[in-house]
């Protein structure tokens, strides 16, 4: 039975996994070859497809399942375990605020930032985490992570630094592993898809005119607290949700 779960689980997840990374790569095409406007269709994607898998899942009365869940299920004390995710997420705000482009690309991007935050969390920590946990939940903590982590080596193919590539790849995981360890302990979805959205917002804020060193001291920055706090929540009681 609990193979039946496990592969049926892992087939959907595999297929909403293609089905996302096939809608943001037709989206790049369309908003930057054919309408011309950078990240105008990804950010129509960013909105449409969170809200089309939330609603699948309220139909198939998933959420609770999938962490979707009210922060109210987490005590005051618990929720406590959040913030220091959350100092980590504004890591990209040490030089302040800089606002490198127009406010509609500003908006259309932090709206595509935003979505992919949702969505990515809901793929890589609900969907694929859950369906490995049914056979081994160690294995659900580090292999969504992982693979989250090496999907940023696509970044080579625009051009990057391979040396910055691969601390982006290295503080993915890291940062994934921390979300996925909070995941675990609380069965709550909604604090690392806000996590997720801040540090993907708060880069659209970073100077344009960083240096390489500068840049490899901010992924540094972000994997030792987020490599730390993994451990110290897997360290720490096993469960953080209030019985109900």
């Amino acid at each position: 039975m609990i193979n039946n779960k496990f592969k049926k689980e892992i087939f959907y997840s595999i297929v909403w996994i293609i089905i996302y990374f096939m809608l943001v790569i037709l989206a790049n095409i369309l908003s930057n070859t054919i309408i011309k406007i950078p990240n105008s269709i990804n950010a129509l994607v960013e909105i449409i497809f969170p809200i089309s898998v939330i609603i699948f899942l309220k139909e198939k009365k998933l959420l609770s399942y999938y962490g979707i869940n009210s922060l109210k299920r987490l005590e005051l004390k618990n929720l406590l375990y959040f913030v220091p995710m959350i100092i980590i997420s504004l890591v990209n705000l040490r030089f302040g605020i800089y606002i490198n482009y127009s406010w509609q690309l500003i908006l259309l991007i932090s709206i595509t930032m935003l979505g992919v935050g949702f969505s990515e969390e809901i793929l890589f920590r609900g969907f694929l985490m859950k369906a490995i946990m049914n056979k081994n939940p160690k294995a659900a903590i580090l292999l969504p992570s992982i693979i989250f982590g090496i999907i940023h080596i696509t970044n080579l193919f625009s051009g990057a630094n391979i040396i910055m590539t691969i601390l982006q790849v290295i503080y993915a995981t890291f940062f994934a592993l921390m979300c996925s360890m909070f995941f675990y302990k609380t069965n709550n979805l909604i604090p690392c898809m806000i996590c997720h959205s801040i540090t993907n917002i708060t880069d659209v804020f970073l100077p344009n005119n960083l240096s390489i060193e500068d840049q490899y001291i901010g992924c540094i920055a972000f994997i030792i607290p987020s490599a730390f706090y993994a451990w110290y929540l897997y360290k720490t009681k096993k469960c953080l949700v209030k019985i109900v």
